[in-house]
């Protein structure tokens, strides 16, 4: 685990100093040289890249070959391709269906590894579900809530879930713990077992070829602390979810608004306390406004409207302050930072404020306070903008 913390830290340092692409859907359709790092909506990798590939995305798709790591983060994620070397992700659902040439590493809610898919190294996984029908060359370590095993395993297998089902090959010794284990017609163990069951002993069938089977009461241990780990696996998928979307955003918002959000950063000094006021005034006047028009039985369309912009504007309150206050202190150091510095300092800001927010009360006052010196800001240098075009014509 601690392994997998540290690469999708990296990850963020690395992509900081990448090459970067703002549109929706990217598509690399010619050979590349060198690493390449990108963030978008829809990623399509179709052409050879003879150097690592770093992808962050909703829907991401790799169909050429990967001459070294792919490290990718995104809600679905489809590995075609050839990959010479490691592959580390984290994401929605991911499906294996090529060959990769070392470890596996993944952490996301369905894991899907085709008949077709040949591992050379290790799959180390952390999900939900996980289903294995391809060859695995190395060992199997898997943490997950259901896991179907139909594949082939080279070396040893340790295996922790809720339900597991063993119906392929494993040829070095295993260790199951799983509230149910069941065992297919298909399944062959060709070195020893240890297991444990909530429901007690298993039936291994015709499956333990020249092996034997042990109940062993000591792994239930470990079950109980999969469950911890477990835990703690959403608590990490919760976190990366958050930082690639706050990441998304904060590009997309960055790209379109750069010098919109410099402007208004100009303000923050000298318009603090107004800022903070016109914010509150945003805050709490627009649910008064907007009951006022659901009474007002003909300005309901106009109600529901207004009431899901003020939702989604609240939802990315705290992003869009995260984006000044990084605007802000790049005027203040005079050191003219670039596009993906700001992006990157603003999402550490992002993640500050969303950890403090946890605290109760406090939290939700801090929360309340960031929002509404955001939007004034945005309120503020919008008038002035507006102001100074009427006297200009």
């Amino acid at each position: 685990m601690r392994t997998l913390l540290l690469h999708f830290a990296l990850f963020f340092s690395i992509v900081a100093i990448g090459q970067y692409k703002p549109e929706k859907d990217i598509r690399v359709s010619e050979p590349q040289k060198d690493d390449i790092y990108h963030a978008g909506e829809n990623i399509n990798i179709d052409a050879t890249v003879d150097g690592d590939v770093v992808l962050a995305g909703s829907k991401l798709t790799i169909r050429d070959s990967v001459r070294q790591d792919l490290i990718v983060a995104g809600g679905e994620i489809m590995v075609k391709g050839y990959v010479a070397d490691d592959i580390r992700a984290a994401g929605g659902k991911l499906t294996i269906d090529s060959e990769v040439g070392d470890d596996v590493i993944v952490a996301g809610g369905e894991v899907y590894i085709t008949k077709t898919a040949i591992i050379h190294g290790n799959l180390i996984n952390f999900s939900g579900n996980i289903e294995v029908y391809g060859k695995v060359d190395g060992m199997i370590k898997s943490y997950s809530g259901d896991l179907k095993m139909n594949g082939s395993i080279g070396k040893e297998a340790k295996l922790f879930g809720e339900e597991i089902l063993i119906n392929g090959e494993i040829n070095g010794t295993s260790k199951i713990a799983a509230e149910n284990i069941t065992i297919g017609e298909n399944a062959k163990f060709k070195s020893d077992v240890d297991y444990w069951s909530e429901e007690g002993e298993v039936d291994f069938k015709n499956s333990l070829m020249g092996a034997k089977a042990s109940f062993d009461e000591t792994l239930m241990g470990d079950h109980k602390e999969f469950t911890w780990k477990g835990f703690g696996i959403a608590v990490l998928g919760f976190w990366v979810f958050y930082l690639f979307s706050a990441l998304l955003a904060l590009i997309l918002m960055n790209w379109a608004f750069a010098n919109f959000f410099s402007s208004a950063a100009a303000n923050m000094n000298t318009q603090f306390l107004k800022s903070l006021g016109y914010g509150l005034i945003y805050i709490f006047g627009v649910p008064l406004l907007i009951l006022i028009l659901f009474i007002m039985v003909i300005g309901i369309p106009i109600g529901l409207f207004l009431g899901s912009f003020y939702l989604f504007s609240l939802l990315f309150g705290h992003l869009v302050t995260s984006l000044l206050l990084a605007h802000y202190l790049n005027k203040r150091s005079d050191k003219h930072w670039n596009f993906w510095t700001i992006g990157f300092l603003a999402l550490g800001i992002a993640a500050s404020i969303r950890l403090l927010t946890f605290i109760p009360f406090f939290g939700a006052l801090i929360g309340i306070l960031i929002i509404a010196i955001g939007y004034g800001l945005l309120g503020i240098t919008l008038l002035q903008k507006r102001l100074s075009m009427r006297l200009g014509s």
